[in-house]
């Protein structure tokens, strides 16, 4: 979801983890992210249809709003048609070449269009959820699966430790020291931590004035 990366560092950090196999998990990370859109795009439910009352016939309001699109697309279409003929000018291929390009253009979903799109310079000042925040209104439903995925806090936790709600125990390795040698280890531990700060403190208060 970064417009500076995109599929490009998964390809490319891939390439150098898993080498000829990369392309196997490559495909596996944007099949998923696919999945993902598809989710985000699904639309909702339609409304419930509201009935109207006309003398003793009751005719679904959905059904006459419907009939009466249907017709005007019919009359604009047939308008459409007319005006195309009628210009012979000799560029009929042309118009049927541009309506091609218009239709393999609109089959291509938003994250497609994205992907195929030119990286964005790497800056190290770069607001993501301002950028896509911009770009709401040429990405409506990416903005949203963009601003979901990246306002997720990371954790360097494991999910084991991070969701584990059994009591720590300590291990058979740990289990096994002798009193002596876990006191040792302890104390080596505060007398390092001491060490290292007691130092940083005089490095940084070295002055004429300084009172111990």
């Amino acid at each position: 979801m970064d417009p500076r990366f995109k599929m490009k560092l998964i390809e490319f950090s891939f390439s150098k983890i898993y080498g000829e196999d990369a392309g196997m998990w490559i495909k596996i990370i944007d099949d998923n992210v696919h999945e993902l859109f598809y989710e985000y795009s699904t639309p909702a439910l339609p409304p419930p249809e509201t009935f109207v009352g006309g003398g003793n016939e009751i005719v679904p309001k959905t059904e006459t709003l419907e009939g009466a699109s249907q017709e005007s697309h019919n009359i604009d279409v047939s308008s459409q048609d007319v005006t195309l003929i009628s210009v012979g000018d000799g560029l009929s291929d042309f118009e049927v070449y541009i309506s091609e390009i218009t239709s393999t253009q609109q089959m291509k979903s938003e994250l497609d269009q994205y992907l195929e799109e030119s990286l964005l310079p790497r800056a190290q000042e770069f607001d993501i959820l301002g950028w896509w925040k911009l770009n709401r209104i040429k990405y409506p439903i990416l903005s949203r699966m963009a601003s979901d995925i990246l306002s997720i806090p990371f954790s360097t936790l494991a999910p084991d430790s991070l969701f584990d709600t059994k009591n720590k125990m300590m291990d058979s390795y740990r289990g096994s020291l002798r009193p002596v040698t876990l006191e040792a280890l302890i104390c080596a531990k505060d007398w390092f931590q001491y060490a290292s700060s007691t130092s940083q403190v005089q490095s940084e208060t070295l002055k004429p004035d300084f009172k111990v």
